[in-house]
C-alpha cells in the first residue's frame, strides 16, 4: 500500500492550516482536561450522594433544634459535626427526592463557593448559631433566593441576614426567637370599643419567610386579621428594620373584617397599627431608619407569583409620610412625630386621642416584651 503525502502550499490556506493545527490540538487537550475535571467528580458526587440518601433512611434526619443547657455555652464554640446545607430539617421525601434536593444543594455551594463558605460558618460558630439554622426548613437555603426585595442580590442577603441573627444572638433573643419559630408568642393585647379582645402575636422564621425574620400577627378572638415581616440588620455604622410585607387574612370576608376592626380601634386601621409597631421596636432598639419594600421590588414580582400581588405598596408607603428612594422602596423614621391633637377639628379629636392611646398601650407592651428580653 501506497501513502501519499500532500504537502501543505506556501499560500494563504497553507498559513492558516499551520497555525489552526496546533491550536485545535490545544484546544482538544484543554477540553479534555475540563471533562476529565468535571465528569470524575461528579462521578464521585453522585456515588456519595446515592449512598448518603441509603444510610440516611435509616437514621434520623437532621438536628434538633436546642438551646445550650448553660447561658455561657452560648458562647462556646461548636465541637460536634459542622452543620452543612444538607442538615435543614425536610418533610418526608422519597429516595429519587431526596437525592435531587441533595444534588440541587451541592450544585448551589458549587456555583457560589466563597457566599456558601461565609454562610456555613457563621452557622457554626456556635450552638446557638446551629439550634438557629436548623429551627426553620427554609432558613439555610434563603440566600440562594429572592428575600424581601428583588434588588438584593445575594452578598447582600448574606450579609442582611447573618447581621440579623447576630443582633438576635448578642441580645440574648435567641430563646425568644426559637420559641417563636414553632408557635406563636403573645407580647401585646387590648380590647376594642365593642369590648372584643385584640392579640399581638410574635412568630419567627414563618410563611412569610422571604419577607422577613420576625413576624407580627393581629388576632381577634383567635381569627387572624393581618401580619407583617421585618428583619433588623446593620447598615454602615448603625441599625435599620427592613419591612417586607404587610399582609391581610386570606378568608372570604377579610375585608369586612377589617372595617370592623377598624370600627373597633377607634378608626385605626390594623395595618397602620403593624407599621407604629415595628417602628416602636425599631426605635426601642436604638434603629434609625425602617426600609419599605415598594412594590416594583416585592420578591411576589417574580416569575410565577405575580398573580398574587393585589396590595399597593407605594400608595400606602406615601399615605403615611415616607420617602421615596431612588432604588423604589421607601424609607420611616422609626421615631414617629407626636400628632398635635389640637389641630385637628374638635369633632375628631376625641376619637383621635382614643387611638393614640391604644396605640401607646399596645406598643409599650410589645416593647416591653421584646426590647426587655433583648436589652
Amino acid at each position: 500500500m501506497t501513502f501519499v503525502t500532500i504537502p501543505h502550499s506556501h499560500g494563504p490556506y497553507g498559513l492558516m492550516l499551520d497555525v489552526q493545527e496546533p491550536l485545535l490540538a490545544s484546544l482538544s487537550l484543554v477540553l479534555l482536561a475540563l471533562a476529565c475535571y468535571l465528569f470524575w467528580p461528579g462521578v464521585a458526587l453522585c456515588y456519595h450522594l446515592v449512598r448518603a440518601g441509603a444510610s440516611s433512611l435509616t437514621r434520623p434526619a437532621g438536628l434538633t433544634p436546642s438551646l445550650p443547657a448553660s447561658p455561657c455555652a452560648a458562647a462556646e464554640p461548636r465541637t460536634v459535626r459542622k452543620l452543612t446545607l444538607l442538615d435543614a430539617p425536610d418533610h418526608p421525601r422519597r429516595l429519587l427526592s431526596r437525592l435531587a434536593r441533595q444534588i440541587k444543594l451541592h450544585a448551589r455551594s458549587l456555583l457560589h463557593p466563597h457566599q456558601t463558605r461565609r454562610w456555613l460558618d457563621f452557622w457554626n460558630m456556635t450552638s446557638t448559631h446551629a439550634a438557629l439554622a436548623v429551627a426553620s426548613p427554609r432558613l439555610l437555603h434563603k440566600i440562594y433566593r429572592p428575600y424581601q426585595s428583588l434588588r438584593l442580590r445575594r452578598p447582600e442577603r448574606l450579609e442582611i441576614l447573618t447581621s440579623h441573627y447576630d443582633f438576635i444572638i448578642r441580645r440574648g433573643l435567641a430563646p425568644l426567637v426559637l420559641q417563636a419559630a414553632h408557635q406563636h408568642i403573645p407580647i401585646g393585647q387590648f380590647q376594642g370599643k365593642s369590648g372584643d379582645t385584640y392579640e399581638v402575636r410574635l412568630a419567627a422564621m414563618d410563611n412569610l419567610d422571604h419577607e422577613g425574620e420576625l413576624i407580627l400577627h393581629l388576632y381577634r378572638d383567635e381569627q387572624h386579621l393581618f401580619s407583617t415581616a421585618f428583619t433588623i440588620c446593620r447598615q454602615h455604622q448603625g441599625w435599620i428594620v427592613r419591612l417586607g410585607c404587610i399582609q391581610g387574612s386570606r378568608a372570604a370576608d377579610s375585608r369586612e373584617q377589617i372595617r370592623r376592626a377598624t370600627r373597633d380601634m377607634f378608626g385605626l386601621r390594623p395595618k397602620s397599627l403593624m407599621i407604629r409597631l415595628v417602628r416602636a421596636i425599631g426605635a426601642g432598639y436604638g434603629c434609625q431608619r425602617v426600609l419599605l419594600v415598594g412594590n416594583g421590588n416585592r420578591v411576589t414580582n417574580r416569575r410565577g407569583k405575580r398573580d398574587h400581588v393585589h396590595a399597593d405598596y407605594d400608595a400606602f408607603w406615601q399615605e403615611i409620610g415616607a420617602a421615596r428612594r431612588s432604588d423604589g422602596d421607601y424609607e420611616l423614621p422609626c421615631e414617629e412625630a407626636l400628632t398635635d391633637i389640637n389641630a385637628l377639628p374638635s369633632r375628631k379629636r376625641a376619637e383621635a386621642r382614643q387611638r393614640l392611646a391604644l396605640t401607646q398601650l399596645v406598643a409599650h407592651q410589645v416593647r416591653r416584651m421584646l426590647v426587655r428580653n433583648g436589652s
